[in-house]
């Protein structure tokens, strides 16, 4: 038999798959109970049938493709006009004992309706759930919205162009905002250019433009902004994934996220997409990984590199944690981009962007005095002064006036002590 993950309890898999559906229609403005799935137990085996908008080719190879992303072995039970059929084979592919007792996916084509039929003898595993709520998600409404709306359903970021988000926003890294020219930018706004060097250089064409870039560095050195400013060079669209937009507490649903952020990205005709903290997603195979981890990493392997790569959308991933990430994942990427601390003109520069109003010789001494500051603590800091200021401007009723350095120079002192 397949003897897979544990089976959940039916009436605790009825209530996933009820609210799941109930609140899935909701947000999509299609609440009907008509529409809801019958969920049965009857004679020792578990049933779920509901009714299909429509059933055409491409919706089967659809269907297929959702049950192969949660269940590796797959056979056609049946493919014949108006009633289609796939069956579970047992986890030993060359095992029959028992097969038919395996989850199996039923698809009726009438002349007036069509509706999925979803049965399996015994109580269904969580992942065997999760693809009956896939199941009924895609035929109801992932053709039918945009890839905008389906990227925000799964938490992901679109974040617009910004006309004031230029290099000059980011103090120093000449080295840094090189190499993200070359690697990035340069093919993004020439594509034919790269592409008409590969066709005369390799036997068989194959893009010599970049899909994935890692940008490693501390917290706070200019990595996210760094990723707006490219996407507002090239005018393509960024969809920023925090870690937590992705990961869920549904077996098997995180990797099923990523791939579908993956799939809007493409359907909209390309975008940046930014992973931020990917070593939360994708540590090493080397360390005790969860599965759900595994699964998530599995996922982001093949839209990186292999047979669902994802063709018109480069990705890039941000961690300082460089030596907690896959080694297949690292191989995956086709540059890495070092974003160090900066250097003491640097901090001098930075400071200068959030207190202009200091002479060179004010900034040039806070640059001096802010050794192991990154970009974003600097800002931070700025900030504190100006509250700081706020407030004597206010308890003195003082016309309101930029800070003096003397208040930059305690929040350094305030920041030294807090380490």
């Amino acid at each position: 038999m397949n003897k897979g993950l544990p089976p959940i309890p039916y009436d605790r898999m009825k209530d996933q798959i009820e609210k799941e559906i109930s609140s899935f229609m909701e947000k999509s403005g299609q609440w009907d109970q008509g529409m809801m799935p019958a969920v049965s137990y009857e004679q020792g085996a578990t049933k779920i049938s509901f009714i299909l908008p429509s059933l055409t080719d491409r919706g089967l190879i659809e269907f297929l493709g959702v049950i192969k992303s949660h269940i590796a072995n797959v056979r056609v039970h049946s493919f014949e006009d108006g009633y289609y059929a796939f069956q579970a084979l047992n986890q030993n592919m060359f095992s029959t004992e028992n097969m038919l007792d395996n989850i199996k996916f039923e698809f009726f084509s009438l002349s007036s309706s069509s509706r999925a039929e979803i049965t399996k003898k015994g109580e269904l595993s969580q992942e065997e759930v999760n693809v009956c709520i896939e199941m009924f998600r895609k035929a109801h409404s992932s053709q039918k919205e945009s890839p905008h709306v389906r990227l925000r359903k799964l938490g992901a970021s679109l974040i617009s162009a910004n006309a004031d988000m230029t290099w000059d926003y980011i103090a120093g890294y000449d080295e840094v905002k090189r190499k993200i020219r070359e690697s990035i930018v340069l093919p993004l706004q020439n594509p034919g250019v790269y592409d008409s060097i590969a066709r005369k250089t390799r036997r068989v064409f194959e893009s010599n433009r970049p899909r994935a870039v890692l940008f490693e560095g501390s917290p706070g050195v200019g990595k996210t902004t760094a990723a707006r400013v490219i996407a507002g060079e090239v005018d393509i669209p960024l969809v920023y994934v925090p870690v937590e937009s992705i990961m869920s507490k549904w077996y098997g649903q995180s990797s099923q996220n990523l791939s579908g952020i993956f799939d809007a990205c493409e359907d909209m005709g390309g975008a940046i997409i930014f992973l931020d903290e990917i070593d939360s997603l994708a540590g090493s195979r080397n360390q005790n990984m969860f599965e759900a981890t595994r699964r998530v990493l599995s996922v982001l392997l093949r839209r990186l590199d292999g047979i669902d790569a994802a063709m018109k959308t480069v990705t890039i991933g941000a961690t300082n944690r460089k030596e907690d990430l896959d080694s297949a994942l690292i191989s995956r990427f086709d540059q890495t981009i070092l974003f160090p601390l900066p250097n003491s003109a640097e901090r001098a520069s930075i400071f200068s962007n959030y207190a202009m109003h200091l002479g060179p010789e004010e900034c040039a001494l806070l640059g001096e005095r802010s050794d192991g500051m990154s970009g974003r603590t600097i800002k931070d800091l700025c900030e504190f002064a100006e509250r700081r200021w706020a407030r004597k401007i206010m308890a003195k009723s003082l016309e309101p006036s930029a800070p003096p350095i003397e208040y930059y120079r305690h929040s350094l002192r305030v920041w030294k002590d807090n380490q």
